[in-house]
């Protein structure tokens, strides 16, 4: 791998832009023995196929999100922040970096000879974007939503009674614009104006319930990892920390500047009302459940999640905003 291909999910978002200089600090850092040269999405593997891509040394890094690669192991599914899962960025950092969030991922990747590794935090997203107005639950029924696949899409179908349709990016605005699909589930107020959505759907009801907190994460070849010189590997993961920080930060602040930019567009936002949010709850609850009664992997990652978040909730109890 001192040389290498890595797949991004969209080559316009913060994200892709700030790979950027995370290949070019790798490459300074290692006087030139470890370049990287980045792809956009579909150039060499995209969507679910970028874990294979990477798996089989197709390409040796990858970048996507965690429950793209649910149809590996379930667990990939609950991985990322679901509904009423970590509600902070910061909720979910600890959880990863700290509480053992990273050493669960890599039992499942691992044996498949991939490494994983954070990427970067959208943090909570945006919602649904639509071309016609939905005020809650009740009007998605029957509806063909795009949302990704796992948690997210099955706590959305129990919930409204739509159906889910898991496009990649590059099918979601053509989708939309014939009505292929009803209303849009995309990242942030920055990826909606990323894919040009605010040209078609004027109506958005906020925010993602199913993806409070979410995390894009990197996949690595562990047998191209494995081959780099002690040092090599240090600057990898040091970049990696690096890029992880930047980009959630710089990301956040572009989504803040975005909602104003999507409003001045005339983009109509919805909240969800306290009696849907129920519902949602209940249709959470049901499915994270199911999911404990799966396998032994899957009901050990949510018990963790969920009792580092007790943890955390209870703290900030005292030492939450007070203003």
């Amino acid at each position: 791998m001192n040389s290498g291909r890595v797949v991004f999910t969209f080559a316009t978002t913060t994200s892709y832009l700030e790979i950027q200089n995370f290949v070019k600090s790798i490459e300074a850092m290692s006087a030139g023995r470890l370049i990287i040269t980045p792809h956009p999405a579909g150039e060499l593997a995209h969507g679910s196929d970028i874990y294979t891509a990477v798996s089989e040394n197709r390409i040796q890094m990858g970048n996507g999100w965690p429950n793209w690669w649910s149809a590996q192991h379930p667990a990939w599914a609950v991985m990322n922040s679901g509904p009423f899962d970590f509600m902070n960025i910061d909720a979910s950092m600890m959880f990863f970096y700290e509480k053992g969030g990273i050493e669960l991922a890599n039992e499942l990747s691992i044996p498949q000879g991939v490494l994983w590794r954070p990427a970067w935090w959208a943090g909570m997203e945006f919602g649904l974007v639509s071309n016609e107005p939905i005020t809650g639950l009740d009007d998605l029924k029957g509806k063909k939503v795009r949302i990704g696949p796992g948690l997210p899409s099955e706590v959305l179908v129990k919930a409204s009674q739509s159906m889910a349709i898991p496009l990649v990016p590059e099918e979601i605005k053509p989708s939309l614009e014939s009505g292929h699909i009803d209303a849009v589930e995309w990242t942030t107020s920055t990826g909606i104006i990323d894919l040009g959505l605010m040209e078609i759907g004027a109506y958005g009801i906020v925010p993602a319930i199913w993806q409070p907190s979410v995390l894009a994460d990197f996949l690595i070849n562990k047998e191209a990892y494995d081959a780099l010189p002690n040092d090599l590997q240090a600057i990898l993961e040091s970049a990696i920390k690096s890029y992880a920080l930047t980009t959630t930060l710089k990301a956040k602040v572009n989504d803040i500047a975005a909602l104003t930019i999507l409003e001045d567009h005339g983009m109509t936002l919805q909240k969800w009302s306290p009696s849907d949010i129920e519902r949602w709850r209940v249709a959470a609850t049901a499915l994270t459940t199911q999911y404990k009664q799966k396998d032994d992997f899957s009901r050990r990652l949510i018990d963790s999640k969920q009792k580092f978040k007790q943890e955390f909730d209870y703290y900030y109890q005292y030492f939450g905003p007070y203003e």
